[in-house]
């Protein structure tokens, strides 16, 4: 059995539609759909279990759920733009560190999503380096204090961890996210209306429509994680 958290999410759906043509379905999703938008995403999945979010960790704190072969944590607040930091806190730090905990004890394989975010304003990238992670939000903050935590917990792991910092995801599946969604998923609306697609203002050196962005298409990402 995976659990996906997250799982009616962006990238969390596309996980699973990878898992499933892998030939798994004994897949637990675990989601909040209080924006309800997001039910799409599971119409053409198959999975033998929906947990909401709440219930899932109050059942592993009670550790009355059947110990899974690994969690795939996708689950978060992503809206960069929130400054609630008590809720991000809360969703995106502590949420994880329950996890973790979790999966260390049992000794169940822990894959999870960080950011981008946590570079923040670095204008230079050494992965190995953290005084380059420098976040601009409380997002970025949040999931930067969990990357820390599993620092901590590594040398003593019996168990894999693994952490992927996305860098500007697109696909399928992101219509939901309004503002959040990605740059490639605004444009192609733009197109599709008939609009012309706009530009950035030019900064830092850059003219206006000169900045360079990669993207990661979501498939791809998918992909690592079954791999993981």
């Amino acid at each position: 059995m995976i659990v996906v958290t997250g799982g009616a999410g962006f990238i969390g759906s596309n996980i699973i539609r990878q898992l499933n043509a892998e030939g798994r379905e004994d897949i637990i999703v675990v989601d909040d759909l209080s924006n309800g938008q997001k039910f799409a995403n599971l119409l053409d999945l198959r999975f033998t279990e929906y947990l909401d979010k709440d219930e899932f960790r109050q059942r592993i704190a009670a550790e009355s759920l059947p110990a899974p072969e690994a969690i795939i944590h996708q689950g978060a607040c992503t809206v960069t733009t929130e400054w609630d930091g008590r809720y991000m806190m809360d969703v995106n730090y502590r949420y994880s560190l329950e996890l973790l905990e979790y999966c260390l004890k049992a000794q169940i394989q822990f894959i999870y999503a960080s950011s981008a975010a946590v570079y923040g304003a670095s204008t230079e990238f050494r992965e190995s380096d953290p005084a380059l992670e420098q976040p601009l939000n409380v997002y970025g903050y949040s999931k930067l204090l969990f990357d820390q935590a599993v620092r901590r917990a590594l040398p003593d792991a019996r168990s894999q961890i693994a952490g992927l910092r996305y860098f500007n995801v697109y696909g399928p599946g992101e219509s939901f996210k309004g503002s959040m969604a990605s740059v490639a998923f605004h444009l192609h609306g733009q197109l599709a209306e008939g609009d012309e697609v706009r530009l950035f203002k030019g900064s830092h050196g850059y003219g206006p429509g000169e900045q360079r962005r990669d993207f990661v298409y979501v498939a791809d990402v998918a992909k690592l994680n079954t791999w993981l």
